[in-house]
């Protein structure tokens, strides 16, 4: 599958687009990021924190390294997913890397109860703290997940 629409809305809502470089608010210091969240470019190089780019550089950053984020869910999960499921989890792996717990509880069919429970209790922390930030994007990959 690849993300639609709601997924790359989803996405740019939850990440924000920055045209310079900063340092990670967790950190202080790297992964150094901009645009969408891009923490590397397409040839593997790491942003620097000198880096500029242009908002159709971003933009294009964002969908030549889409397909990476969508392999990941398109090889781990193993069950038929809508639209708008592919897109919350490929939003949620793009902000996390993937879950193999939560891959795991949806594979399993685990229910409802138990992903809605995985994204509001998982991955909303930074540094130890809970995230606001963090709270509101589970949340919405959740509502986008359960949208029908």
């Amino acid at each position: 599958m690849k993300t639609g629409i709601a997924g790359i809305n989803l996405l740019k809502e939850s990440e924000g687009c920055v045209l310079h470089a900063y340092k990670d608010p967790v950190t202080g210091d790297k992964p150094f990021t901009i645009g969408y969240g891009n923490t590397y470019y397409e040839d593997g190089s790491k942003i620097k924190l000198s880096n500029k780019i242009t908002k159709e550089r971003a933009e294009e950053l964002l969908l030549n390294l889409l397909p990476k984020y969508e392999k990941i869910v398109n090889d781990k999960i193993k069950v038929k997913l809508t639209q708008n499921q592919f897109d919350a989890l490929v939003s949620y792996t793009w902000n996390t890397g993937g879950s193999s717990t939560l891959f795991n509880l949806i594979n399993n069919e685990a229910g409802d109860s138990s992903i809605i429970k995985w994204f509001t209790t998982k991955y909303i922390t930074a540094n130890g703290i809970e995230s606001d930030g963090l709270i509101k994007r589970r949340k919405k990959e959740c509502n986008l997940y359960f949208k029908k």
